[in-house]
């Protein structure tokens, strides 16, 4: 996967219903989502769910007249609306106890079994190459992806301000990417 700057051109044509452009942005995106998801949804359900609901809530924002104000923060645009649908549904899912299962109404769970099984192997790679990062790129996305720390307090912890952690974030996520690819190219 090739890491993807965002800019005014592309947001308009996303704005505009171009379709090269919308597949673009749900293959990148939709990459990107599904390893989040899975490293924090059980259920590969839930997470085509989720996936869905954060395209539909982008595309609606991205197509309103006062839109997107800053194009080049499209990802982390998306990465939060991630992050408010997720809890969403823990919300909802804390609410509405799950339906008791009919004993003879059950369901194939071969297909569950074969996505746990495929998120294994991608979770088990993304924590390997975790490990082989150097100790501070380690710390900074374990923070930022998987303790959903805010940027604020990483800043604090690292004793660095914004603009320099966006930087730090940015080495940190090539070099994790160039390592993954590495992996499950073998």
């Amino acid at each position: 996967m090739q890491f993807v700057t965002f800019d005014l051109a592309y947001v308009q044509r996303l704005s505009a219903g171009d379709s090269d452009t919308e597949r673009h942005f749900v293959a990148y995106f939709g990459e990107l989502l599904g390893i989040k998801l899975r490293a924090r949804v059980r259920s590969a359900y839930l997470v085509e769910e989720i996936r869905q609901e954060v395209f539909l809530r982008t595309f609606r924002l991205i197509r309103r007249p006062d839109g997107i104000r800053q194009p080049e923060r499209l990802g982390p645009l998306v990465n939060s609306i991630c992050d408010n649908v997720v809890l969403e549904f823990r919300r909802a899912g804390e609410r509405d106890p799950a339906p008791m299962e009919e004993s003879f109404d059950r369901r194939d769970d071969s297909a569950d079994v074969e996505t746990e099984m495929l998120s294994h192997e991608s979770s088990t790679a993304v924590r390997h190459v975790l490990e082989t990062l150097p100790q501070r790129e380690q710390l900074l996305l374990r923070a930022i992806y998987f303790d959903d720390k805010k940027r604020e307090q990483v800043c604090r912890e690292q004793g660095v301000d914004r603009e320099y952690l966006r930087v730090l974030l940015h080495r940190a996520r090539l070099t994790f990417k160039d390592k993954y690819m590495q992996v499950i190219a073998k």
